[in-house]
């Protein structure tokens, strides 16, 4: 026989969801209100009403669909987008925000048509123009790009996004000092994102000023403590000062949070292994052991990342034959085919010939 419930095990009441007004103007407002407060259930339930007494109500459709995508319902929330779009009165906003949707899943292409279907209905949208920029960039339309982030600019002067990715730009091209003279711009009018200092940090790397973008990229530390990239160019340059046990510190705090970054792994796995050896000998095995591990997650995620496949085989072969065998096995496989990686095989090869026979001898 069970134990019976205490008053604390007891399951809690069932509770009604609150009645929704009646009328399209209340549920309207409950709706916003919803939204304003981040309740987005309940701005959903308001919107779904809405539409239930007025089907072609657009609003209430775009408001829908963004409630859907803040619950990450996306595909829900696309065809709220969508439908909102087909009305006799579309809204640019809708477009806008489907577009966001869509380049956010990856589906660079129908993101574009969304935001210049937005632009179609409404030129006037600054950051429309700058993400059709982003998408032009990302397939390499540098030029195009530029008249994207130009355009809005000419609408609006201080819009911060566009000034910042024409400084990304500018940084893509080479060009350190136009680039770096727009990041400073951005942090003289109060823009002072860590993407703007991590910009100024990759700028002045360029140029050679490395305390500048060690500084640079602490700022942009300081600014967000969670930002991955300031976080890994600021590791990077520690270790080009051979100061590994601070690149490590400085990679630690956000390494639970990085879910598909393989090279983030690989420099993470790379500290440790600098700090598991000395002159070429193993002494700290809890960081070697540590390395392997964040190889192995590195590779997780970039079977073709074959310095991680390469590193991890250096680093297990130290710690016990038969895995350095293996990885050593496993680097070969993954890099027999890449032409560039031909004259690591032949070393790979020799190491594993070696590590065979200390294995039979043994």
């Amino acid at each position: 026989m069970s134990e019976p419930l205490s008053e604390t095990d007891l399951p809690a009441p069932e509770t009604s969801s609150p009645v929704l007004p009646e009328t399209v103007e209340e549920l309207l407002a409950l709706g916003h209100r919803s939204l304003d407060e981040q309740s987005f259930h309940e701005a959903q339930r308001a919107f779904e009403k809405v539409l239930t007494l007025d089907p072609s109500h657009a609003a209430a459709r775009h408001n829908l669909g963004y409630a859907l995508e803040r619950l990450g319902e996306a595909a829900e929330a696309e065809a709220a987008y969508t439908a909102a779009l087909e009305g006799p009165a579309p809204l640019s906003q809708a477009a806008f925000n489907l577009g966001v949707l869509l380049a956010n899943a990856g589906r660079e292409s129908e993101a574009r048509r969304a935001f210049e279907q937005a632009l179609a209905l409404n030129p006037h949208l600054p950051l429309a123009h700058v993400n059709v920029g982003v998408l032009h960039a990302r397939a390499g339309r540098l030029e195009e790009a530029r008249q994207c982030y130009q355009r809005a600019l000419e609408l609006d002067a201080s819009c911060a996004a566009a000034q910042l990715k024409l400084a990304h730009l500018l940084l893509r091209e080479g060009k350190w000092d136009e680039a770096l003279h727009e990041y400073d711009r951005l942090l003289q009018e109060g823009v002072a994102a860590a993407a703007v200092h991590v910009g100024r940090g990759h700028a002045m790397a360029a140029r050679d000023e490395e305390e500048g973008a060690l500084q640079a990229f602490q700022q942009a530390v300081a600014v967000d403590p969670t930002s991955v990239p300031a976080r890994m160019q600021l590791a990077l340059l520690y270790a080009q000062r051979q100061d590994y046990e601070e690149a490590l510190r400085t990679l630690q705090p956000v390494a639970d949070a990085v879910q598909d970054d393989a090279r983030f792994f690989y420099n993470l796995a790379n500290m440790h292994a600098r700090l598991a050896f000395r002159e070429g000998e193993l002494v700290n095995d809890g960081y070697a052991d540590a390395a392997v591990r964040e190889y192995r997650r590195a590779i997780a995620i970039d079977a073709h990342l074959l310095k991680a496949h390469y590193n991890l085989a250096c680093v297990s072969a130290h710690l016990n034959v038969q895995d350095g065998i293996a990885a050593w096995e496993e680097y070969v496989r993954a890099a027999s085919g890449a032409a560039t990686e031909q004259e690591w095989v032949v070393k790979a090869r020799g190491y594993l010939r070696r590590l065979k026979e200390i294995d039979t001898a043994r």
